[in-house]
């Protein structure tokens, strides 16, 4: 198992892409999230588009989908070896396909649905893919709002967009190799987002574990990030390295 994020800003990043991370393993890939700027990503890990085989959206806020219309497009005009995958949370299903419609509904050869552009797949709980379970983790995001994070036994948890839970974190901590976690990394408290003094609570054992992902593009300064490195245990993801 092999993760690499295609971008690891916030909802506002201009230098290192939305957050979105790209799972390579069985001879397969599955991307967490596809906001526009992977397409930027992928292209400098020397990939097209229509490589992507399964994608798995966390939440519905433009930062996490932007870029699933132009992946729907690319995949009719350049087919790829298989109809990409799309794992959906129940409950997101029609709210996605009315944000992608109004690009992919009306076409030169008449009316296309969701499932002309993607395999859709509603998920409850888990799914799989090539034989690794995939768990879907509710998270404490916007009130009301359906969001997820994904836990694969005993590679990772990745967090998506969330408030911390920090029962939750510790219940998995020893469970996985990794946790992606993401982390404002401002100075204001954002409600819908987790801050570095919040994971500081966490058990020093746990924050070696995490990597840090969703913050601004402050921490892409080469000094500042040495300073954080050498301040703290936790490690800030950066943008096309390969995590396994």
């Amino acid at each position: 198992m092999k993760v690499t994020f295609l971008g690891c800003g916030d909802g506002f990043s201009i230098e290192q892409g939305h957050n979105s991370a790209l799972l390579t393993f069985a001879d397969t890939n599955l991307c967490i999230d596809f906001p526009e700027s992977s397409h930027f990503g992928l292209h400098q890990l020397g990939m097209k588009l229509n490589q992507i085989e399964h994608i798995f959206i966390t939440h519905l806020h433009e930062d996490h989908v932007n870029g699933l219309q132009k992946l729907a497009l690319y995949h009719r005009v350049y087919p790829g070896r298989v109809k990409p995958k799309l794992y959906v949370p129940t409950g997101l299903k029609d709210d996605l396909w009315q944000i992608l419609r109004h690009g992919l509904e009306l076409t030169t050869r008449g009316k296309r649905v969701f499932e002309d552009y993607f395999d859709v797949e509603c998920v409850e709980n888990k799914f799989t893919v090539e034989g690794l379970t995939f768990e879907l983790v509710p998270t404490l995001h916007v009130p009301d709002m359906l969001s997820y994070g994904l836990l694969c036994k005993p590679y990772f948890y990745f967090s998506g967009d969330t408030r911390l839970d920090e029962n939750y974190i510790r219940s998995i901590a020893d469970e996985v190799k990794t946790i992606y976690h993401e982390c404002h990394m401002q100075d204001d408290q954002l409600p819908s987002h987790t801050s570095l003094e919040e994971l500081l609570t966490l058990p020093e054992s746990i924050q070696a574990k995490v990597i840090l992902m969703h913050y601004v593009d402050d921490y892409l300064e080469l000094k500042l990030r040495e300073k954080f490195h050498q301040q703290y245990k936790f490690r800030l993801a950066k943008p096309l390295l390969g995590y396994s």
